[in-house]
């Protein structure tokens, strides 16, 4: 509670402006909305964007309950803006409370209430792990983060006890609703949880009899319990959000893992390590072939189907989805710094520490390079192996604090003691050496850094929701704009948009894309095919400036110019925003439809 009180005083003035975190959060709150007011459960499609069809979402229905129900219970008393901004509040320290909850629960089952207590406090130093849980941030990260620790804390139940099985088995089934992202999570957990049923040494007795084949048996039947309240068995497969190819992949593999653990125990004579380790090839061969003969383009990576020119202006310059080495350095700096400190802490521990026993350390490991190993491809899920890695650092500085108090020496004590904290804080060290960088570049290049500097301004003006919410100055028309830009318009206005960056609309993302980059007549051809009234531009907008960069002949790059085509007619600017009304009397006839 103290943490929430911090957090919503740092966080006020984002409060009190609606300066939400990114276009998704945007789009959540606007499928809450729409769904608040009578849109189906079972249709999340956004129905001001691509029209005549709607703008296909993936995201799935449960993430927006707890922001319904905050809304529905205080609109009578607050009014729907107020219940909204109260929502978006709420509901994210709601989601840092369970977090921290699990997350204290994990630690004190491997180290004990004194670590516990300080991995707590130390993950809230960890800022990609506390920023997807801030007011305002009511994406669906902060919950997969929750279910990630929930998993960690059942995983390592040392009495294998079957609620913590169904606990991780509940867990990982969450996560694969909330986001198939989770998938190779879930692999590399259940997997961890499978070498206690196949190697004896890996875990108790009880464990290795029932944790993992429990777990995946509630995997498999939460996915599907959840699948059935969310979602239509009558829609397409989509490789993207969870699926029946999942579920009957999941259900195959646990009924074969089941038969198998009912083989166990006939005899102690084929319970040995051998069969069992044949029995989990067999069942991952079997969900393997379930996914190829159901849906094989669900096989490999996820984005290999996108539309180049997506790729290009759209997929390519999300840094989050990127792997650490080609995305900001700010975030492969913390990340690799987290990295080495966590392994210096693993090995710290393995040597010194009596609680941990050799099944725990083996465990760890595996978990943290795997961690690791997804974390380095997809920098935005490096926030999971950090949150390993913080979990150690602290338990090391325990063990450090207490065994340096046998020393006579202060100066050995104190050595002791700075060491430590200064190794579990690695955040310090990798902001020191990313502030230098950033120093001696802009003393490099200091007109660059000067115009880097006029250019944030412009950014932080063109993503003011006020501002957005001025363009209802306009009469209600569809738009077209930035992918960026066009969430806010739908949640501060009445307007309608083209596409978002939401990869399933790929065509009417191209759409958006073309317009920009490409000639005037190319541009006037999706104009009149979209029914575009106004075309919005703000030259704060990363989007805009890579697509005037790389089409310097495209319209964007021309409009800017002062190159405005004669069916264009430029109108006052709407505080940052550039307006241009489409005279669709002055298009040229020969690229009309006939």
């Amino acid at each position: 509670m103290l943490v929430a009180v911090a957090i919503l005083f740092l966080a006020r003035d984002v409060v009190a402006t609606w300066e939400m975190g990114d276009p998704d959060d945007q789009m959540r709150l606007l499928q809450v909305r729409d769904w608040v007011a009578g849109q189906s459960w079972w249709d999340i499609t956004q129905y001001r964007m691509n029209a005549p069809d709607g703008g296909d979402m993936h995201w799935s229905r449960l993430v927006d309950v707890p922001l319904a129900l905050v809304i529905v219970a205080a609109t009578p008393f607050l009014g729907q803006a107020t219940a909204e901004q109260l929502a978006a509040t709420a509901v994210p320290l709601m989601t840092l409370a369970a977090a921290m909850f699990f997350y204290a629960l994990g630690a004190r089952r491997l180290f004990g209430p004194l670590t516990a207590t300080v991995a707590t406090a130390l993950i809230l130093t960890l800022t990609s792990f506390v920023v997807q849980m801030v007011p305002m941030r009511i994406d669906h990260h902060g919950w997969q983060l929750v279910c990630f620790l929930a998993a960690l804390w059942a995983l390592f139940n040392r009495q294998g006890s079957l609620r913590s099985a169904a606990v991780l088995g509940l867990s990982c089934a969450l996560w694969i609703e909330i986001s198939v992202e989770g998938l190779p999570f879930v692999a590399l957990i259940l997997g961890v949880s499978g070498l206690g049923w196949i190697v004896p040494s890996m875990a108790s007795s009880r464990e290795r009899n029932n944790q993992f084949p429990i777990a995946l048996l509630w995997t498999w039947i939460g996915t599907f319990t959840l699948f059935c309240i969310t979602e239509s068995w009558g829609s397409p497969n989509f490789c993207d959000a969870l699926s029946p190819v999942h579920i009957a992949a999941l259900g195959a593999m646990a009924t074969i893992i089941m038969a198998g653990t009912l083989l166990q125990r006939a005899g102690p004579s084929i319970g040995t390590t051998f069969l069992r380790f044949g029995i989990c090839c067999a069942a991952a061969t079997v969900g393997l072939a379930t996914l190829f003969a159901m849906a094989p383009q669900c096989v490999g990576y996820a984005f290999s189907s996108l539309n180049p020119l997506v790729r290009e202006y759209w997929f390519n310059r999300v840094p989050e989805g990127l792997p650490l080495w080609a995305g900001p350095l700010d975030v492969a700096v913390q990340a690799y710094a987290y990295m080495a400190s966590g392994v210096i802490a693993l090995a710290y521990l393995s040597l010194h520490n009596k609680q941990l026993t050799k099944s725990d350390i083996l465990r760890l490991l595996l978990l943290y390079a795997g961690a690791w190993a997804i974390g380095v491809f997809v920098s935005r899920t490096s926030v999971y192996a950090m949150s390993v890695a913080n979990l150690l650092l602290a338990a090391m500085v325990v063990d450090i604090f207490i065994s340096s108090a046998r020393h006579r020496s202060l100066l050995a004590r104190i050595g002791m003691r700075i060491f430590a904290l200064l190794l579990a804080m690695p955040i310090l060290p990798a902001q020191a050496l990313i502030n230098r960088v950033n120093a001696v570049e802009a003393r490099a290049d200091p007109v660059s850094d000067m115009l880097n500097h006029k250019f944030q301004k412009q950014l932080m003006a063109c993503q003011k929701s006020s501002a957005v919410a001025a363009l209802s100055e306009l009469p209600s028309a569809a738009i077209m704009a930035g992918l960026d830009t066009n969430p806010a318009i739908l949640l501060f206005t009445r307007h309608s948009v083209v596409a978002s960056g939401h990869h399933r609309n790929t065509a009417a993302m191209s759409d958006v894309m073309r317009t920009f980059t490409g000639k005037t007549d190319q541009a006037a051809r999706i104009i009149i095919a979209r029914n575009i009234r106004f075309v919005v531009i703000c030259d704060g907008s990363y989007e805009l400036l890579l697509y005037a960069r790389k089409a310097p002949e495209g319209m964007l790059a021309r409009l800017r110019a002062g190159n405005v085509p004669n069916w264009l007619q430029r109108k006052s600017d709407i505080g940052p925003f550039q307006i241009f009304e489409v005279n669709h009397g002055k298009l040229p006839p020969e690229i009309l439809p006939s």
